[in-house]
């Protein structure tokens, strides 16, 4: 009798260890899924503030001339094409006439003064901004851009971009 008893107990633990294994194989599989899906929506948010970035979106507002909370986008006023000033006669001279080269017609050169991985970052150089006199936009992220000044002409930007950097910000100038 007492070796029936050995294999019932024999049959329950290995009842048990089948059972143990079946739920760590269902397990593991839920989490990769779970890891996939993850990745995934991680690529999509990267490519949906890659896309941001690349100013097909609106920047977000903010400093001492917003009166939109921060986390609002507005809409920024479509560039209105300046007429183009009336061109001089060709003179006799024998020295061509000097232009500038022509500007695309609605792009923007903006400065660029940073790009933080965390909003609190951006904003604190909102405020360094802010306390130098300039108003900043923080674009959409991550990352999260921080930009001030929005120019026609390159040249525009590159003066600011030399008067920031003489006050200590490190700026770039983009499209």
């Amino acid at each position: 009798m007492s070796r029936k008893k050995k294999k019932k107990n024999t049959g329950q633990g290995t009842n048990f260890v089948i059972t143990l294994v079946t739920m760590t194989v269902v397990f593991l599989f839920i989490g990769y899924l779970i890891g996939q899906y993850a990745v995934r929506a991680l690529q999509q948010q990267h490519q949906t503030s890659t896309h941001l970035a690349q100013g097909a979106d609106r920047p977000v507002v903010t400093g001492a001339a917003s009166t939109a909370p921060a986390n609002k986008t507005t809409e920024p006023a479509p560039p209105t094409p300046s007429p183009s000033p009336p061109q001089p006669a060709p003179q006799s001279s024998s020295q061509p006439p000097v232009s500038s080269p022509p500007a695309q017609e609605g792009v923007l050169y903006r400065v660029q003064v940073g790009v933080f991985s965390e909003r609190a970052n951006a904003e604190r150089m909102i405020a360094l901004l802010q306390e130098a006199g300039y108003e900043g936009i923080i674009l959409a992220g991550p990352p999260h851009r921080v930009q001030t000044g929005a120019f026609s002409s390159q040249d525009n930007a590159a003066r600011l971009v030399e008067e920031l950097t003489q006050k200590g910000f490190e700026a770039i100038i983009v499209r």
